[in-house]
């Protein structure tokens, strides 16, 4: 009998499709960031076409739908921000030092990128919540909650209702700052850092201000 092959064994052509589909998604996301960038949050797909050159059948040979592309770029300014976010993070040694970098990152970056914040604000209507960017950001905060309370000896259980609330204190008033702006980036963030930093020390006190920062897991550790 001939050799069937191995089905276990991956398909060459197949890894390559899909190689090719992940980069090829990974342009036209950037390609619809370029167009917000030029013709600010309120675009539909004619301008996205029209900026970036790519034909609307291009975008739907790869996306399902509108939403399904916005709501990946939506994942993808998540995902730029927590980045910049942690590395903000990551460059402090103590927890309030943390919150501080974080809450003044977040703002920086919409501060430096405010039709792409708007944008992504706006997410076609049958988008999954759970994949939208604040899930994104929210889940990521809950897991660092999380484990600065284990290091301190304390229930993680609390950490993804402190995470998201926490980050959804943060982008009410980025939201409000961007249209109103009645103080300075700095000033905002300095507010914001001691309100959540008080919640953080009546909800467990004497446990954060004393966290041994070796003891959390750092970010990609």
């Amino acid at each position: 009998m001939g050799d069937t092959g191995n089905p276990r064994q991956p398909d060459g052509r197949r890894q390559r499709w899909a190689e090719h589909r992940t980069a090829r998604r990974a342009e036209l996301i950037e390609a619809v960031i370029g167009a917000v960038r030029e013709r600010g949050p309120g675009i539909d797909m004619d301008d996205v076409t029209r900026v970036s050159g790519v034909a609307k059948p291009v975008f739907y040979r790869y996306f399902a739908d509108k939403a399904d592309l916005y709501l990946a770029v939506g994942r993808e300014v998540a995902e730029r921000i927590v980045t910049d976010v942690m590395a903000a993070v990551d460059a402090q040694s103590s927890p309030r030092g943390m919150l501080a970098a974080g809450v003044d990152s977040f703002l920086l970056w919409v501060e430096r990128e405010p039709d792409l914040y708007r944008f992504v604000l706006q997410p076609p209507v049958t988008a999954s919540t759970a994949a939208d960017y604040s899930a994104v950001v929210g889940m990521h905060v809950s897991r660092v909650t999380g484990d600065l309370l284990r290091a301190a000896g304390m229930d993680s259980g609390v950490a993804e209702p402190w995470g998201f609330a926490m980050v959804g204190a943060v982008r009410s008033a980025a939201e409000r700052w961007l249209d109103q702006r009645t103080m300075s980036r700095e000033a905002l963030a300095g507010y914001l850092t001691d309100l959540l930093w008080s919640g953080c020390r009546t909800a467990v006190p004497g446990v954060v201000a004393t966290t041994p920062l070796e003891a959390v897991p750092r970010a990609g550790a």
